[in-house]
């Protein structure tokens, strides 16, 4: 089961996202706290991959997976 995502990552999201309106009154359908929330999700997992990637090392052809 994935680790839960907190109000400030939702909050975090919903400014990245540019959404506009009330975030309080928007978070109490389940649709669009659904979608903010797999924005979420996706933006980390875009973060931790661009962390993980090593410019050097490509050029090198050195990987170690």
């Amino acid at each position: 089961m994935r680790a839960p995502i907190t109000e400030a990552e939702l909050r975090a999201a919903w400014q990245r996202l540019r959404m506009v309106g009330d975030f309080d009154s928007s978070m109490r359908h389940r649709a669009v706290h659904r979608v903010v929330e797999s924005a979420a999700r996706a933006m980390q997992a875009r973060e931790h991959s661009h962390r993980r990637y090593d410019a050097k090392r490509r050029a090198a052809n050195d990987c170690d997976e």
